[in-house]
């Protein structure tokens, strides 16, 4: 936590008293990710869990799709720079370059903004089912065991669970990187996400819901707000998103069928 935190003096208000103390604040730092000598994006990050966070973001993204695509992994923790090398990825200037815009599994509606979008989300077929008392707790979950939040106020929050058992847990300032890191660890533990559920701090808009499907996964609880393009896209993809996680509340928004009382 010492690597994700710096201490800044600040002047604190309370009602009309005025005090000189020490906070914590986190960290937010650019990382650029090569592949094949060719510069992908530069991401604005905490910098911790930098390999699943650039592996998770080439997997996102259509570069690589199995461990083996990897062929080499290099970072600069002090120019935050990563060096990925892999299995020639064909699409490649077009994977991060080329607009594209199609109807959402044949819903006629234009819901995909870029080629690896439209060619890697498909419809899951998963009929995974999560109880409500699971929900609660992962809901619960993110609170009472990650603290860099109540020390910051700072970050997202996000983890992968399975049948009542958290697998792994990753924060970071963009709710965008939460995700890809949680990829990037099951992308290296070569772990099929299908039939888990993945829960998470803040609100679900449609970047976020899609970065869902590409991991396979169709359970997301959240403590936010879900957007209407969002659940567009979910109903269309068979995803089950839930809302407003909170203690023993909940809003289930799409496919309700996968909880069960």
């Amino acid at each position: 936590m010492q690597n994700e935190t710096i201490s800044h003096t600040i002047l604190k208000a309370n009602g009309e008293s005025l005090e000189w103390m020490e906070d914590t604040v986190v960290r937010e730092v650019p990382l650029t990710i090569h592949f094949n000598s060719e510069e992908i994006a530069t991401l604005l990050c905490s910098p911790s869990q930098t390999k699943e966070l650039a592996l998770g973001f080439l997997f996102n993204e259509g570069f690589i799709r199995v461990p083996e695509d990897v062929y080499d992994y290099r970072h600069d923790p002090v120019d935050h720079m990563v060096w990925v090398e892999g299995k020639p990825c064909v699409l490649q200037k077009e994977l991060m370059s080329k607009r594209f815009v199609s109807a959402c599994c044949g819903k006629s509606r234009a819901s995909f903004c870029f080629a690896n979008d439209a060619m890697m989300v498909k419809p899951l077929t998963s009929t995974s089912t999560i109880s409500l008392q699971e929900a609660y707790y992962y809901a619960k979950y993110l609170q009472s065991h990650l603290p860099l939040f109540k020390a910051t106020g700072g970050i997202h929050s996000g983890g992968v669970g399975w049948k009542g058992q958290v697998l792994m847990t990753s924060f970071d300032i963009g709710r965008h990187n939460v995700f890809d890191k949680l990829s990037g660890e099951a992308f290296e533990r070569t772990l099929n996400l299908e039939n888990h559920v993945i829960f998470f701090s803040g609100r679900v808009s449609s970047e976020i819901l899609l970065k869902v499907a590409k991991m396979n996964v169709t359970i997301l609880i959240a403590r936010g707000a879900p957007t209407d393009m969002a659940l567009s896209q979910a109903a269309a993809l068979n995803i089950t998103v839930i809302g407003f996680a909170r203690e023993q509340r909940l809003n289930i928004y799409t496919c309700p069928e996968r909880v069960i009382p």
